[in-house]
C-alpha cells in the first residue's frame, strides 16, 4: 500500500513540475514563441515521465497495449502542433480522431488489467496537451483571440492550485457533469476548426465558462469542509 502511495506521490510531483512547465511554454506563446517552443517542451517532459516510470507503467513492468495507445495520441497531437493542416476538414477530422482514439486506451486498460496510476496520469496530462494544442490551433487559424489560450491553461493552473493550498480534504471521484463538460468543449473547439460559418467567439466563450465552472466545481469537491459525524 505505502508503495502504491509513493508511486502516486511521485505521479503529482511530476504533474506540478509539468504544469510549471506548460506554464512557462504558453506564456511563450502569449508573447509570440514558435509552436516548436512548446512541442519541445512538452516531448522532453513526456519523455522523462515514461523514463522515470519505465518499470511502473503496468501492474507488470510492461508498457502494455493501452499505454501504447495513449502514446499515440501524443504523437498525434504533437504532429498536429508541428504540421498543422491547411485544409479545415482534414484538420478537424484528424482531431476527432485522437479524441475518439482517447476512448480506447482507458477500455483496453480496464479489459486487459493494466490499469495503474501511471497509466491514469499519462491520460489525463495527454487530454491536456490536446485540449491547449487545439487552442493554439485556433488562435493561429485567426477564428478567436490570444484568450483561447486561457482555457487550454486551466487544468495546469488547478495543479498547482492544489499544490499552493495543500493536501484536499477529500478525494473528489470523477463525475459525469465534469467529465461531459470536457469533452463537450474539446467537442465545440474541434467544430470551431471547420471552414463554415459558425459563431466560434460565442460557442468558445461558452465553453470555458463551463470549462471553469467544471473545474470550480472539482475544487470545491476537494476543500469543502467535513460534516460533522
Amino acid at each position: 500500500m505505502s508503495h502504491k502511495l509513493s508511486l502516486e506521490s511521485r505521479l503529482v510531483e511530476w504533474s506540478e513540475r509539468h504544469a510549471m512547465l506548460m506554464g512557462l511554454a504558453i506564456g511563450g506563446l502569449w508573447f509570440k514563441s514558435p509552436p516548436e517552443f512548446l512541442a519541445a517542451m512538452a516531448a522532453a517532459s513526456f519523455l522523462a515521465l515514461i523514463h522515470q516510470f519505465r518499470r511502473e507503467w503496468t501492474p507488470s513492468g510492461a508498457f502494455g497495449a493501452a499505454n501504447a495507445i495513449t502514446l499515440m495520441r501524443l504523437m498525434a497531437t504533437l504532429f498536429l502542433l508541428l504540421f498543422p493542416l491547411s485544409n479545415g476538414w482534414f484538420l478537424a477530422s484528424f482531431a476527432l480522431t485522437i479524441l475518439y482514439a482517447d476512448h480506447w486506451d482507458g477500455w483496453l486498460a480496464r479489459r486487459r488489467g493494466l490499469t495503474s496510476p501511471f497509466g491514469d496520469c499519462f491520460d489525463k496530462e495527454v487530454d491536456a496537451f490536446f485540449f491547449l494544442t487545439l487552442c493554439l490551433l485556433l488562435y493561429n487559424r485567426g477564428h478567436v483571440g490570444i484568450w483561447i489560450l486561457f482555457p487550454g491553461l486551466l487544468r495546469y493552473l488547478f495543479v498547482l492550485f492544489v499544490k499552493l493550498a495543500g493536501p484536499p480534504r477529500r478525494v473528489a471521484a470523477g463525475n459525469r457533469f465534469t467529465r461531459s463538460v470536457s469533452v463537450i468543449a474539446i467537442v465545440v473547439f474541434v467544430l470551431c476548426l471547420l471552414p463554415v460559418e459558425l459563431h466560434c467567439t460565442g460557442f468558445a466563450v461558452a465553453a470555458t465558462f463551463a470549462l471553469c465552472a467544471s473545474f470550480l466545481y472539482s475544487l470545491f469537491q476537494l476543500y469543502r469542509p467535513q460534516r460533522p459525524a
